[in-house]
């Protein structure tokens, strides 16, 4: 179950645009106005509204100014668990442990979710926030997510390896 619930959440943060919280977006990052490559490691918690439950993970930000997002992370023993790639108009999703993928359109993907669409601009501003604290917190229904970056580099060009396995089952997001 916690799983499942990791990498739907993994998906509806590099998706959550229509959700508020009284608190404000916060980063590091936030004095940064102009830059052309962005990457991170970051640790990070999803945590529930009581505050019982939380599933920490790891991972690595990678983003090209208006053109891409990638992000991997790892909920448990560092193993990889999950890579997305989102650009101006699609999302690329690689499970690695259940050894599934989907692709489907931006458009396509925030309806399947039920949210708001949004634009890959909007989208990097959400993950690099408007504060000056340490952190992002990103919230998505019952849940939180706390993002910390570490190992920040700007504009330092990067890849975005996206390489599926041939043993991978491609899937459908269902709405």
């Amino acid at each position: 179950m916690k799983r499942s619930v990791f990498y739907l959440f993994i998906v509806l943060l590099l998706l959550v645009s229509s959700c508020t919280s009284k608190k404000k977006l916060v980063s590091p990052m936030a004095h940064v106005s102009h830059f052309e490559w962005m990457t991170a490691k970051i640790n990070g918690e999803l945590i529930t509204e009581t505050e019982e439950t939380a599933l920490n993970f790891t991972g690595a930000l990678r983003i090209r100014r208006d053109s891409a997002v990638w992000l991997s992370a790892a909920a448990f023993l560092g193993v990889e668990s999950v890579r997305v790639l989102v650009t101006n108009d699609s999302v690329f999703m690689i499970n690695r442990i259940n050894q599934t993928y989907f692709t489907e359109t931006l458009e396509e993907t925030c309806r399947s979710m039920s949210i708001s669409p949004m634009s890959l601009p909007e989208l990097q501003t959400l993950l690099l926030g408007n504060g000056t604290a340490d952190h992002v917190e990103i919230p998505w229904g019952p849940y939180t997510a706390k993002i910390k970056y570490n190992d920040i580099h700007w504009d330092e060009p990067t890849t975005f390896p996206m390489k599926v396995n041939k043993k991978y089952e491609k899937i459908k997001l269902k709405p």
